[in-house]
């Protein structure tokens, strides 16, 4: 079952009445507007098997050839160009 509505004053104002007994809990979703909110390609793009696989095997090369980053360094160098601290946060 599919339900539609709008938010106005922070409650949800559904299109259509529904027969669902009071108490009933649900779920919600924000519709978005999904050109704006994610990179090319989209992340629902159809699945390519064959260039997600020449993809890792360009990466296995990469880092038998030493072409890499340690996940240590790598994480150093974008903590410095966020502004962020790697410290621990117990």
């Amino acid at each position: 079952m599919k339900l539609s509505g709008t938010i106005v004053n922070g409650q949800v104002h559904l299109d259509a009445p529904t027969e669902l007994p009071n108490g009933t809990r649900v779920a919600l979703w924000p519709q978005v507007d999904i050109e704006d909110d994610f990179d090319d390609p989209h992340p629902m793009a159809p699945y390519d098997r064959e260039k997600e696989a020449a993809l890792l095997q360009e990466s296995i090369e990469d880092m038998q050839a030493g072409r890499g980053t340690e996940a240590k360094r790598f994480l150093e160098q974008l903590a410095q160009e966020r502004d962020l601290s790697l410290e621990s946060r117990e």
